[in-house]
């Protein structure tokens, strides 16, 4: 009994076979210059060095591209981008075994390598990869059109999109099944969907009409997918390269680093103003949008009804350096870009966060920022203030900077010595300093700080290193401050810094090692109780007290530095305490609404965001009790308290202070 071999070209005339190679070879052809085409676009861009870290990289390719971890976090929306996306990768790589069975095997070397088991096998899979699409594709329908969302453009552009890749799947079955029809081979049953239809639908039909439709069918099909290979670089289909490129090219240093401007006292320009100014990495970023719309659903501004919609500035900056606007050297904010959407971004990350292209919105924004706040000298109204008085009296209030340890009166706390070593250095900050509800974190520390065992000391030249300053563009103070704080730190021995707010440990960690000198091993306050309790170096006392804590994490703790187990593990340490998580926690937490100079600011645009969050932990988890790791939001919420009457009831605390209540 001969094997069976898959059928090449059945029932297509010689010259019909000519075409389609013609047809294939100009598809691709067009694909390719397409490609580069985009290449050339992103090549464009200003020069920008970036690590090569090749092993890193492919392991993204491999967590985000195609495992597609990132957009897998969301039910609906991601398993059918997952099922679309493995079901076209099954089928064209089908198609190009088939390529490779057919030009390859039985052209040149006379022998099929899908036969048999192995060609059963092949039409089996290619079958349900066909019916895992066109679920996917389904689904992405309904979402889109029926279910809806404030983030989905509802556009015959993207009922094109999905209905041709649509079309593509059914004729392609519908071929199989005329064929099907016409053989009868006992094999049929290996294409389950082919099968179906041939017995369903086409099994009255006469061999001539089975032909005469499986000819006509054969050559639209085969049209339609080479014009939609041709078409990919030009189209909403372009993503299919786009996004793993950008994925694989993305930024590789900690998301709380922001890059410094070198030599800022020599430049004439500074941050961007200009599309021309976007170096190659941005533009890559801008071209990779897939405009699912990810980002504009979790800012946190946009859902308070605020000016920012992140989407519409990535599609903006793109559509600019497609040629939308007459030259890409006319001035981006005000035209392309709305001052009022880059000034209420509140830095949380919470975009680039979800972005499947791993594109850097955050960092555009905060670009443009720079430009906006040291070019043109604007800030939202009662920051520009704030910023005078980081520069006169080296702290946000504008506060005597004499007074800045006079919390610590009565508590014996030592400062640091030059000559003398100490365990740890603690980075009070300005918040705990001068908010008297904020220096009771501060209080709470140092009782921890004396229960470790450990040698530590505070800094009596702290000053605030103006991580307000850098988020809101005014990239001279920060560096001033920054400088003048490494000096002061140089100072001193210690093995680590400790810091219990998460600006401040951020600034220190991530930014401060771009300046010489400035590298320090620096832990925030979360990281450093759960070491130590973990240590058995924390004597806790059980006063009896049962307590469920619901705990809100601060973005740039969890997003910008993955700290997400450790408050969960202090409260789990501590007897007769218990925490629940709201349905936005951890990576996806939302911002309580103080970052990037929000704090700050005067500006009441759109609900209040520290309302809209604690309303949100509170209806989640139904808990009285709030545990927090940031005394931003921990202010924020009080605040919050104030302006909505049934949050009154709420008890506010940061782990510290649940903590150095159950220490004896």
């Amino acid at each position: 009994m001969d094997i069976v071999t898959r059928p090449g070209f059945w029932n297509i005339p010689v010259w019909a076979i000519i075409a389609i190679y013609v047809l294939g070879l100009t598809a691709c052809v067009i694909c390719g210059l397409g490609i580069y085409k985009s290449y050339l676009l992103w090549k464009a861009g200003k020069p920008f060095a970036v690590d090569p870290e090749t092993k890193r990289r492919w392991g993204f390719i491999k967590t985000e591209a195609l495992r597609q971890k990132r957009i897998t976090r969301k039910p609906l929306g991601s398993w059918l981008h997952f099922w679309i996306f493995w079901g076209f990768v099954f089928l064209f790589f089908g198609t190009v075994i088939a390529v490779l069975d057919w030009d390859i095997g039985k052209l040149i070397f006379g022998q099929q390598f899908l036969a048999g088991g192995t060609y059963y096998f092949y039409k089996f899979v290619l079958d349900i990869a066909g019916v895992v699409c066109l679920i996917g594709l389904g689904m992405a329908f309904y979402r889109r059109f029926v279910k809806g969302g404030k983030q989905f453009e509802k556009s015959g552009r993207f009922l094109m999109i999905l209905g041709s890749l649509a079309l593509i799947i059914i004729t392609g079955y519908i071929v199989e099944a005329l064929r099907l029809a016409a053989e009868k081979p006992e094999y049929a049953v290996y294409s389950p969907i082919g099968n179906f239809l041939a017995t369903v639908f086409y099994s009255g039909m006469s061999q001539e009409q089975l032909h005469s439709q499986h000819f006509i069918l054969w050559l639209f099909h085969g049209i339609i997918a080479l014009i939609f290979v041709a078409l990919i670089p030009s189209t909403y289909f372009a993503h299919m390269y786009k996004s793993p490129t950008s994925i694989y090219w993305q930024k590789t240093k900690p998301r709380g680093n922001i890059p410094r401007i070198a030599e800022i006292e020599e430049q004439e320009s500074f941050g961007i103003s200009k599309f021309n100014q976007f170096n190659w990495q941005f533009r890559l970023n801008f071209d990779a949008c897939t405009e699912c719309g990810r980002c504009t659903a979790v800012c946190p501004v946009n859902r308070a009804g605020g000016p920012l919609d992140p989407r519409e500035i990535i599609l903006s900056l793109k559509k600019t350096m497609h040629g939308d606007y007459k030259t890409i050297d006319e001035p981006l904010i005000g035209n392309a870009v709305s001052k009022d959407a880059l000034l209420a971004c509140t830095t949380c990350g919470a975009c680039v966060e979800q972005c499947p292209s791993r594109i850097e919105i955050g960092g555009a924004i905060m670009q443009m920022r720079r430009s906006i706040a040291m070019e043109e000298g604007h800030f939202a109204p009662g920051v520009a203030k704030t910023l005078q008085n980081i520069s006169s009296v080296g702290n946000p209030w504008g506060l005597d900077p004499d007074e800045r340890f006079n919390w610590a009166e009565g508590l014996d706390v030592p400062f640091a010595k030059e000559g003398e070593h100490y365990d740890l250095l603690y980075w009070v900050g300005c918040s705990a300093s001068y908010d008297k509800r904020n220096q009771k974190i501060a209080k709470a520390m140092i009782k921890i700080l004396k229960a470790s065992g450990l040698s530590f000391a505070v800094m009596q030249e702290e000053s605030c290193n103006a991580e307000l300053a850098r988020r809101v563009g005014e990239e001279y103070l920060f560096e001033c401050q920054t400088l003048m704080n490494i000096e002061n730190l140089r100072k001193y021995t210690f093995s680590r810094i400790v810091a219990h707010c998460p600006h401040c440990f951020n600034t220190l960690k991530n930014d401060f090692p771009d300046y010489e000198g400035g590298k320090f091993n620096v832990i925030s306050h979360v990281r450093f109780i759960a070491e130590q309790l973990d240590a058995g170096r924390l004597p806790l006392v059980n006063d009896g007290t049962e307590e469920t804590f619901a705990i809100h994490d601060a973005c740039y703790l969890a997003r910008y530095n993955q700290i997400i187990n450790a408050p969960r593990f202090i409260i789990d340490k501590i007897k007769n305490l218990d925490y629940v998580n709201p349905k936005e926690w951890g990576c996806n937490t939302t911002c309580c609404g103080a970052g990037g100079g929000q704090f700050w600011s005067e500006n009441d645009k759109g609900e209040r965001l520290n309302v809209i969050r604690l309303k949100a932990i509170v209806n989640d988890t139904g808990a009285k009790n709030i545990a927090t790791s940031c005394p931003f939001c921990l202010s924020m919420f009080d605040s919050a308290k104030s302006q909505d009457t049934s949050l009154s009831e709420i008890q506010l605390s940061d782990i510290a202070e649940i903590v150095a209540k159950h220490i004896k």
